[in-house]
């Protein structure tokens, strides 16, 4: 009786077409769940490789703080939230029971001789919604990173201030043009800040170890969360006067001659090791003159009041004794100095001793210009006043830095004698 009703079936136009559909049936259903599957697997596999990413760079952020990198869910906690750092240990792909390996550095790869590299390897299981009820177990599912430190631009401001407070201030209608980068290692959400917005800060890139301004007027790139910018002079440069050289105290505008020279109002270099003075200003409006070498100022500010004009080259002002002084100059001096080419000093034009109090302030006019490096460990530095485009080849590393009044800090890093950058660098993944 049944072959009889198939028969007919078949005979029947539309019996075909039920037939084919019923016998379609079931790979229309295998074709709908194997997509399914398809799109969840690719989902798992790409969350997965966000976890192995994040932790690989977090990781690095990790070792970067000099702490032991080994387990990957450290790096789900709030000190790595930025860069984001995936919680492995929830679930938060999509149903993925994880493991997580770390190797610092990795142990194959092209990376084995980077300290600062970490390689990641994570693997999960996906149940799959169609391929689930003919598997005995679900898939595995492996996702690998590796991330090290890598050079990106330029800083030639560094601040080193680590607390919560800001690194770098910025406001009033101050003009800023660093030629190079700026980082704030400030932690806190406003480790870079602004007072207005008439101000423009020109640098690139601008970095912070904590939060920043969303948009800052001038500067394009911006990097928030960055990486911690170790201090490039720290026990670089010794402050403390050399054995046996005296201190010479002077009066206000007095100054000797130097042998052989024909200059009036000249500062000269006594002593091979670095000469000293104590107790003095560059008063008035009269033009001085500082030979080549190594002054050490004992208990004593570099302090032109009066707005005179400085000339030296070859130049290294270091501020020591038990109350280093700071630099105080005028809008209304004008300063040509550049720092020394080679020695132990070398490139290096102000240096305060760690342990300073006074803030200093760097102003001038538009034939100003500092051509060298600039040490201000323990204190702020206020470029402010009425300037012009006076700088020139300025490295500047200082606990804060600060921004102010209608300054207009040009700072070419062309034609120098002693133009030097520290090479700025970032987190990324590089495998």
């Amino acid at each position: 009786m049944m072959i009889g009703f198939f028969r007919k079936l078949l005979r029947d136009p539309k019996g075909n077409a039920l037939v084919i559909a019923g016998a379609a049936l079931p790979l229309i259903i295998g074709s709908a769940g194997l997509a399914t599957d398809t799109i969840e697997w690719s989902l798992a596999k790409r969350q997965l490789q966000r976890a192995a990413d994040s932790a690989a760079m977090a990781g690095v952020r990790a070792e970067m703080n000099g702490e032991t990198v080994d387990n990957c869910s450290t790096y789900a906690s709030a000190t790595y939230a930025k860069p984001v750092a995936y919680d492995i240990g929830k679930d938060d792909h999509s149903g993925i029971t994880s493991s997580c390996v770390t190797t610092n550095p990795p142990t194959s790869g092209s990376y084995t001789a980077d300290g600062k590299a970490v390689h990641v390897i994570m693997s999960g299981s996906q149940p799959l919604s169609f391929s689930g009820f003919f598997m005995s177990s679900p898939p595995t599912i492996t996702a690998s990173a590796t991330a090290t430190m890598i050079d990106y631009g330029q800083f030639c401001l560094v601040t080193l201030n680590k607390t919560s407070s800001a690194g770098i201030t910025m406001g009033g209608s101050s003009q800023a043009n660093l030629g190079c980068g700026a980082i704030s290692n400030s932690t806190g959400s406003s480790s870079i800040t602004s007072n207005g917005a008439a101000y423009s800060f020109v640098a690139d890139p601008v970095a912070s170890v904590g939060g920043m301004p969303s948009s800052i007027n001038g500067s394009t790139d911006l990097q928030p969360y960055h990486s911690p910018e170790p201090d490039p002079f720290s026990g670089k440069y010794p402050t403390t006067i050399p054995s046996g050289t005296n201190c010479k105290t002077l009066s206000q505008n007095t100054y000797t001659t130097g042998t052989g020279q024909n200059k009036v109002n000249h500062l000269y270099s006594y002593n091979t090791n670095g000469s000293c003075y104590s107790g003095f200003k560059f008063t008035g409006n009269g033009t001085y003159y500082l030979d080549a070498g190594v002054y050490y100022l004992n208990n004593t500010d570099f302090d032109t009041s009066g707005g005179p004009t400085l000339i030296g080259t070859g130049v290294t002002i270091i501020l020591t004794g038990t109350s280093p002084g700071s630099v105080q100059t005028n809008g209304n001096t004008t300063i040509q100095l550049s720092a020394q080419t080679t020695g132990t000093y070398a490139h290096m034009l102000f240096l305060q001793a760690s342990g300073a109090t006074g803030d200093s302030k760097i102003n001038g006019t538009n034939s100003s210009f500092y051509d060298g490096g600039m040490y201000f460990p323990s204190t702020n530095v206020n470029f402010n006043g009425n300037s012009g485009a006076m700088t020139k080849c300025a490295m500047v590393v200082a606990y804060t830095a600060t921004f102010n009044g209608n300054t207009n800090l040009q700072n070419d890093t062309t034609g120098c004698n002693n133009n030097f950058t520290v090479t700025a660098k970032k987190i990324a993944l590089v495998e």
